[in-house]
């Protein structure tokens, strides 16, 4: 078979006196900024480059020269790759952004168009990288684990009526009385028919002491509210018949694995002899959570997952002393992913984990968090995570050992009594202890 990749052209290269070039060339730009930025405080025009816009390009272009003096020096090592393209492809970039400062017929605010530039960016890579929005910040705040606020979760009906959705026990709202399907009509006094959630929300931030008025079977009701430290749950445990824990989990956030230590220690102490863990729904969060987790089953000899990026494969293991001897059920769903797929991979490769539910999501790529100053934060995909076994899940999910889907019964009414997959799960350990 015919090898496609490119061939390499090796060359001598003079570090010296390309750094002289770099370094003359460096000195030119900055004098050429200086003159311009002279030149642009004597007369005003709308459509040239600002001081903003020159800040920027002095930056790249300290960035590009730094990269490409560290690029050269690999070179005389390796003798691989011409990066002189990045330079021609930034000043493209800069050119075009130019003519249309210069052509387009309207005002141009500056910040947005190049916000705009760099979400452009990043649309051409893979669907998990972009900017994040609004509801990736509520996500944020759950990932978080806690937050200051009065402990509701608010949605908009067909009517885009502003609808409590959920009261956290314990909240300021819980305490006050507010329940929920109490439909919010006033924040303060002032009416908010038509008001988003997120502006509800933005509203409720900015502001110390709230008075909320709602509409409960058409009944005014007014409560008087002060924000206070909400810790959100995100697990819950009990333990059925025959000894079997039951652990679910919500989310993996920053609390989430003191919550379920303390879960699983109080389930061990009171006698239990299996586990099932409950991941359905389960859409991923933080790394560390999971990996702090799995390290109360397994002792560090186990690989937990791997991780693989430009620099080659890491193998991440537990930080655990001691293996878990009781038998182990997962429920995973479509809705499960991410971490919880970490999770399921791991305990069934290295502790041997019967998996019941349906296949998972499969996301098998990690993202990064990037803040810009003025505009925001974006998050870019910056490597693939595999299962302890080194298999990349991603877009096949994990297939469970039973498949068993929830019948019509549950969806009607959502019990643990109707839910075929949790029975499915008792059954398996009564028959396996």
């Amino acid at each position: 078979m015919e090898d496609k990749k490119k061939k390499v052209t090796k060359k001598n290269v003079n570090i010296d006196e390309v750094t002289k070039k770099i370094n003359k060339k460096t000195s030119e730009i900055k004098k050429n900024i200086k003159e311009d930025i002279k030149e642009e405080k004597k007369v005003e025009t709308k459509n040239n480059f600002g001081v903003f816009e020159y800040t920027i390009l002095i930056v790249i272009v300290a960035l590009i020269f730094s990269l490409a003096g560290y690029f050269i020096g690999k070179r005389a090592n390796f003798g691989t790759e011409d990066y002189s393209t990045a330079t021609k492809e930034i000043q493209k970039f800069i050119e075009e952004y130019n003519y249309v400062l210069e052509n387009y017929y309207g005002d141009i605010d500056k910040d947005e168009l190049i916000t705009n530039a760099i979400k452009g960016m990043l649309s051409s890579l893979d669907e998990y990288s972009g900017f994040v929005g609004e509801e990736s910040n509520n996500f944020s705040i759950t990932l978080k684990g806690e937050y200051e606020g009065l402990g509701i979760g608010v949605v908009n009906n067909s009517n885009n009526d502003i609808i409590i959705s959920t009261i956290y026990p314990n909240s300021p709202a819980s305490k006050a009385g507010l329940k929920e399907n109490d439909k919010v009509i006033k924040f303060n006094d002032t009416d908010v028919s038509g008001m988003s959630t997120s502006d509800l929300v933005d509203k409720i931030s900015n502001t110390e002491n709230i008075k909320l008025t709602v509409l409960r079977d058409e009944e005014e009701l007014t409560f008087e509210l002060k924000k206070d430290k909400i810790v959100i749950e995100s697990v819950h445990s009990e333990m059925k018949e025959n000894n079997i824990g039951y652990i679910k989990v919500d989310i993996f956030a920053e609390n989430t694995y003191s919550q379920f230590k303390e879960a699983l220690e109080s389930l061990e102490n009171n006698g239990m002899k299996s586990l099932i863990i409950d991941l359905r729904g389960n859409s991923g969060g933080h790394l560390t959570a999971v990996e702090d987790m799995l390290s109360l089953f397994m002792n560090n000899k186990h690989i937990i997952y791997q991780t693989e990026d430009k620099n080659g494969v890491e193998k991440v293991y537990s930080s655990g002393n001691k293996d878990k001897e009781y038998k182990i059920v997962i429920l995973q769903d479509l809705g499960s992913a991410s971490a919880s797929e970490i999770m399921a991979s791991s305990l069934k490769e290295q502790l041997g984990a019967y998996i019941i539910g349906k296949t998972s999501y499969g996301k098998g790529t990690v993202q990064s968090l990037q803040n810009v100053t003025g505009i925001g934060q974006y998050k870019v995909t910056t490597k693939k995570w595999l299962t302890s076994n080194g298999e990349w899940i991603n877009e096949k999910g994990i297939v469970p050992d039973l498949e068993v889907s929830l019948t019509s019964d549950y969806i009607q009414n959502p019990t643990l009594e109707n839910d075929a997959q949790y029975q499915a799960a008792i059954k398996y350990l009564n028959e396996n202890a």
